[in-house]
């Protein structure tokens, strides 16, 4: 499947989860650029727990409830979620491109190098795959999905997550895209197109929210350094982008305390 959308998605449009504040793009946005510093400074602040928990919930139903033996995660983030699905479940392996990313991964964690749209994995031969907040960052997001069904076994469980249609965050890099001249991000449509992929390829779907905050630890310019550091590292206009976004992250640190980076879990059980 390309990155434009498929006829068969078109269902998943109506998901709740799946909506977004900005209009339905007809093809894919990206992809978006990912700087490992300003990541590394932004995960600090996320409460992941209830991710985790999430996470491992569906991982325990797979095999019928029996639990994944081997996991595959593609992207490895800070390594907080793979290290503890491998404590739980004994294997998981990190498929990830950047050198850097497996450098700033913790030890004891197995990763290998490779993309998600080719992911360096036998046909069948996990329990789970995992791909958390990655979809973005591909040059081709349904094939990687595809990949993520392909080496995936009976009874196992493939496991997406995207941003909710309520994410500051998600907001706040819009703002940014149309500062910088580029289209803005719509995770609905990522959501669906995935829905689409698995459901082709005999997976039971499903999704739900996960509630997840970015902590208040620094001022609300501090954030928006980080935030347009985050995809914009060197942009021309990346101080226009920090003032137009300090006055919405500000507003939502004295509303709630916390900024939303709330996802959605998609769920495909074979």
């Amino acid at each position: 499947m390309s990155t434009s959308e498929s006829d068969d998605a078109q269902p998943w449009r109506a998901h709740p989860l799946c909506a977004g504040s900005v209009a339905w793009p007809s093809r894919f946005w990206g992809p978006e650029s990912l700087d490992p510093t300003a990541w590394r400074e932004l995960a600090a602040g996320l409460a992941p727990d209830t991710e985790i928990a999430a996470l491992i919930g569906v991982l325990e139903r797979a095999r019928g409830g029996e639990g994944a033996r081997t996991v595959i995660d593609v992207g490895g983030g800070t390594g907080l979620l793979t290290r503890a699905i491998a404590t739980r479940f004994g294997r998981c392996v990190v498929v990830e491109p950047s050198a850097a990313q497996v450098a700033g991964l913790p030890s004891g964690l197995v990763a290998v190098r490779g993309r998600a749209e080719d992911l360096p994995i036998a046909d069948k031969a996990a329990d789970g795959a995992i791909a958390t907040w990655v979809l973005q960052y591909c040059d081709d997001p349904m094939r990687a999905v595809a990949e993520l069904a392909r080496v995936v076994g009976e009874r196992g469980v493939v496991a997406i997550v995207q941003a909710a249609p309520d994410n500051d965050l998600v907001d706040i890099y819009n703002d940014e895209a149309r500062i910088a001249g580029e289209a803005p991000a719509h995770h609905g449509f990522l959501l669906a197109g995935a829905a689409d992929v698995l459901a082709r390829a005999g997976f039971v779907v499903s999704m739900e929210k996960i509630e997840i905050t970015l902590r208040a630890s620094q001022d609300a310019s501090a954030i928006a350094d980080t935030l347009s550091r985050l995809h914009f590292t060197g942009h021309p206009r990346r101080t226009a982008m920090i003032e137009a976004t300090v006055a919405r992250i500000a507003s939502a640190i004295a509303q709630r305390g916390y900024l939303r980076d709330h996802g959605v879990l998609l769920t495909g059980r074979s």
